[in-house]
């Protein structure tokens, strides 16, 4: 099933469409310039616990990075500790863990904290919602959820007997699902849930469109504040901090990624330090230092891969 796409998606609409959304994103505090270096090799010894984003940073699409799959065991072989923090939500957990081997990666389940994880955890709290209606393709068995739910389709009976909404996946969603979600949403307020609040996706081919780039859409047309599930929110970071032992000082914690409204903002955000990559994601194609003076989001270090 094809990802959702929009004509014109670029790196410089991704960046200006988060800069428009800022105020739904968490506060920070930034160190006052970064530092570069050429690669990870130059930043051991300076952390004890490395977390990976995925895309961009270790693969782009199905495609893995050349060299990631030896820098992250270099850093095993140097003790260091390194997990993934993905805001990919599509599949259940098991599914990223087969995907990572198959790009050649030896991720443990362990060492994968996934935004869809992360949202699965948190349901529990919405008792009054009977039924959820997800925004996501058959391969995302969302029955896998602990929750009652179904798929949204295209029928006003799929949004109407819906108690609560989730974006999981873009796969499969369009414009004309969007505008039934809209029309649910402005007649019958509900909860709506965001598993994956990333704007664009990096892929072989350009920029998909993410969940988080149709919740901001609702959230400006309605008024309303969706609840979102992952980078750069708190939420994702206290499961990787879970993983990872409170005996670990912050600044050892390193947040790996591509994009400056997530990756790094979050990181900071949670008392982490940021390491920019710029060479195949989000950032690749536009002014880095431009972006970080218009933005004031600072990353610690900047490199150019991994």
């Amino acid at each position: 099933m094809m990802q959702a796409q929009k004509n014109g998606v670029t790196s410089a609409w991704a960046f200006d469409r988060y800069e428009a959304v800022r105020n739904r994103l968490p506060d920070a505090q930034f160190p006052p310039s970064s530092v570069s270096a050429s690669d990870l090799g130059e930043l051991i010894d300076e952390f004890d616990a490395f977390v990976f984003d995925s895309f961009g940073v270790l693969n782009v699409g199905d495609t893995p990075i050349s060299g990631a799959r030896e820098r992250v065991d270099a850093l095993r072989a140097a003790d260091k500790r390194v997990f993934i923090l993905t805001n990919a939500a599509t599949v259940p957990l098991a599914g990223l863990e087969e995907k990572y081997s198959t790009l050649g990666f030896d991720f443990q389940l362990n060492e994968i904290v996934s935004s869809r994880e992360v949202l699965a955890g948190a349901l529990a709290r919405y008792q009054d919602v009977q039924q959820w209606g997800v925004a996501a393709p058959t391969s995302s068995d969302i029955n896998e959820l602990p929750v009652l739910c179904h798929a949204l389709t295209d029928t006003k009976a799929s949004f109407d007997r819906s108690d609560g909404f989730i974006l999981l996946s873009s796969a499969g969603w369009n414009d004309q699902l969007q505008a039934r979600l809209l029309e649910a949403l402005s007649s019958q307020p509900r909860p709506l849930l965001i598993g994956n609040p990333d704007l664009v996706a990096p892929r072989e081919g350009g920029f998909t469109i993410e969940p988080g780039a149709f919740a901001h859409d609702l959230a400006d047309e309605l008024k309303i504040t969706p609840v979102f599930f992952g980078k750069p929110f708190s939420n994702a970071f206290e499961a990787v901090t879970t993983r990872v032992g409170r005996e670990t000082q912050p600044h050892r914690i390193a947040m790996i990624g591509d994009t400056l409204h997530t990756d790094i903002l979050g990181g900071a955000a949670a008392g982490w330090r940021s390491i920019l990559v710029t060479n195949y994601g989000l950032m690749k194609d536009i002014d880095i230092s431009a972006s970080i003076a218009t933005s004031n989001i600072v990353p610690d270090f900047i490199i150019p891969h991994i």
